[in-house]
Formats: structure tokens, sequence, C-alpha cells
């Protein structure tokens, strides 16, 4: 194996943190890197190598576009206290294919990632041939602004493929961060659907126009109340809309 003496051991944990090996064609990758940058990038490397040692769970099986599987790393589920709150409860299938395409946000729990999107919030998913999808989310900010943020989604539930988990940050290839996403409601002709989490944390309303009637609207409160979602915490995507409250 041929490599630089400024690769070092740096280059190594930098390699394995794009999930490749230390072989030729790997140190040729890191080669081409300026040589000022591959210490502060090993030491984000170390560090994230680090924080993420103990996430490294059991493999689970996703599917790929051919319809056959294959493992992939996912953070274990923590244990659930004696006595805690069932976690929410996903749907019992869906359909990717039917799935992928454009959404609108209708309404959300807030957050701090979607901070600054004013109106207009929407994702688009499209299929990729490893199995995953391709995530787009974008929104209109205050200032008038685009704001666009893309990722990727992996099923860790293939039999359902209602439990994902998405990614948007990427470290030279490698995603060290994902956070769950459950769909745990889904109109029968994937017209609305609504995302959330395991512990309630988050919660989103999907539809695949700007706006929905109020019978979907009164179906997606009442599911929401069965999975044990406030329906308080939500507030509409786009200012211009407002969300029926239930008579106190």
């Amino acid at each position: 194996m041929r490599y630089q003496p400024w690769v070092g051991h740096g280059g190594c944990v930098v390699a394995w943190v794009a999930e490749r090996v230390c072989n030729d064609q790997g140190m040729a990758l890191l080669n081409r890197l300026p040589v000022a940058r591959l210490p502060r990038l090993a030491a984000i490397a170390l560090a994230l190598a680090a924080s993420q040692a103990p996430a490294l769970g059991d493999p689970v099986i996703a599917p790929t576009g051919t319809g056959t599987v294959r493992p992939e790393h996912t953070p274990s589920a923590p244990a659930r206290p004696a006595g805690a709150r069932p976690v929410a409860v996903p749907v019992p299938s869906v359909e990717l294919n039917r799935y992928v395409g454009g959404w609108y946000e209708i309404a959300r729990i807030p957050n701090r990632f979607q901070r600054q999107c004013a109106r207009h919030t929407i994702a688009v998913y499209s299929l990729r041939p490893d199995g995953r999808l391709s995530v787009l989310n974008q929104c209109i900010k205050r200032s008038g602004n685009v704001d666009q943020a893309t990722g990727v989604a992996k099923v860790v539930d293939p039999v359902s493929r209602a439990r994902l988990k998405v990614g948007f940050v990427s470290v030279l290839g490698w995603r060290p961060f994902w956070g769950d996403y459950w769909v745990i409601g889904l109109d029968d002709d994937y017209r609305w659907a609504v995302v959330g989490s395991p512990d309630r944390r988050y919660g989103w309303v999907l539809a695949r126009s700007p706006q929905l009637d109020d019978a979907s609207m009164a179906r997606i409160r009442e599911l929401l109340e069965r999975q044990g979602y406030a329906w308080s915490r939500f507030e509409p995507s786009n200012p211009s809309l407002t969300l029926e409250r239930p008579a106190p």
C-alpha cells in the first residue's frame, strides 16, 4: 500500500469515516485532499467516531431496489422503563412506490430545525437504486428566500416499510446522525400522511395538495389523539391556514 507520510493514522480514520478501508483506492482519495485540511478532518472524525461508537447496534434488514434485502447498521432502541407510555404505532404497511413524490406540509409540531420556515414547506421523496430514498425538504423563509435540505432515508422495518430513519448530515459520505421517521397515519389513496417519532417529540401532517378538506383533518386529529399526540401541539405550516381546535 502506497501513501504519503502526512496521511498517517489520521488519514485512516478519515477513510473509516467515509466507510472505506485504507486500501489503494481509499488512500488515493485521501492523497487528493489538501494537506492543511487533514489534521482538522482527522480530529473531527475521531470525535465523531468516539461519540457514535456505542450507537452501532445490531444489524437490521432493509430492502434494496431489486427486492432483495441487505443489512444496515442502525442504533439500537433504548430500553423502555417499566410503566412508561408505549411508543407511537406505525401503520401496518407502506407501498414506497406510491409514497414517493411530492408532499405539502399542512401542520407540524414546532421544532428547531424548521424555525426558519415561514410558508410553503414541501418534501419530495424519490427511490434510489440501493433501496433507500432521496429526500428533498424545501420551504420559503421569512426573507422570501428558498431554504433547502437534502438527505437520505433508509427503511429499518422491511415488513411494513413504515419505520424509516432519515439522515441529513454527511461527513465524507458517512452519515453519523439518523432521525426516526415513522408513518403513523396514511390515507387509503395516499392523499395524506401523518409522520411522527416513537417518543412523540416530532410530528408532521403531509398532503398531496396544499389544503385538506375538513373531513380529512378531523380524521387526522382523531388519529393523532389515539396515538397519544395532543392536537394543540400542532401549528399550521402556512400562516394563511388555521387548524380547527376541539372545544374545551
